[in-house]
């Protein structure tokens, strides 16, 4: 686990690492190294923050695409003075709700099983799962768009709240509040869907 949340941390919080801005800056010079470092560096935060619209996994990978060739197009217009991620973070936003607003429907990326199952589930325990995920996707529907970036990237990537505040242009005090926030609605929602089993099961 420790593996993967290092993995999942932008390369900015390594202290030796070209700030975003002066990377920024030079791409504006046309150095393309310096475009691929933004890139790497940006690449699973943006896709995060596209699939906490809950659009289709293929097109979290578009948004995250277009993300890139947006902000080259755009990249004259930045202001070096400013933070870069939130300048990508909106433009992603942006193209994700668009997404969104097309298809008319929310729809989550699965969680990762960890290959804890030897064989298939029966199908009482499938339909269990199929309509606790339901409950899950609808109570995620409801929550305000930050909550839903905020658990994005902190309970499903993994990332620490100083690299969620910095890819969403808040506070840590501000994800921590919206974390808070998310995880106890969806707590809410799967206890009412506990005691709905318990009371049809008993």
């Amino acid at each position: 686990m420790a593996g993967d949340r290092a993995g999942s941390r932008v390369a900015s919080d390594d202290p030796g690492a070209v700030p975003d801005e002066a990377l920024a800056r030079a791409v504006q010079g046309g150095d393309r190294d310096a475009l691929e470092q933004l890139v790497r560096r940006y690449l699973r935060p943006v896709h995060a923050v596209a699939a906490s619209f809950q659009i289709a996994p293929e097109e979290v990978e578009d948004v995250a695409q277009e993300t890139f060739l947006r902000a080259l197009g755009a990249i004259d217009r930045y202001d070096p003075r400013r933070p870069f991620a939130p300048w990508l973070y909106q433009i992603a936003r942006n193209l994700a709700r668009s997404r969104f607003a097309v298809r008319a429907r929310w729809r989550l990326e699965p969680f990762p099983s960890g290959g804890m199952e030897a064989s298939d589930p029966t199908p009482d325990v499938a339909a269990e799962r199929s309509e606790l995920r339901a409950r899950v996707e609808a109570e995620l529907a409801r929550l305000p768009e930050q909550r839903r970036t905020a658990f994005r990237l902190v309970d499903v990537d993994a990332m620490t709240t100083e690299e969620a505040a910095r890819i969403m242009g808040v506070a840590p005090g501000t994800v921590r509040s919206h974390l808070h926030h998310a995880r106890m609605a969806l707590r809410k929602a799967l206890a009412e869907h506990l005691e709905v089993s318990q009371d049809v099961g008993g």
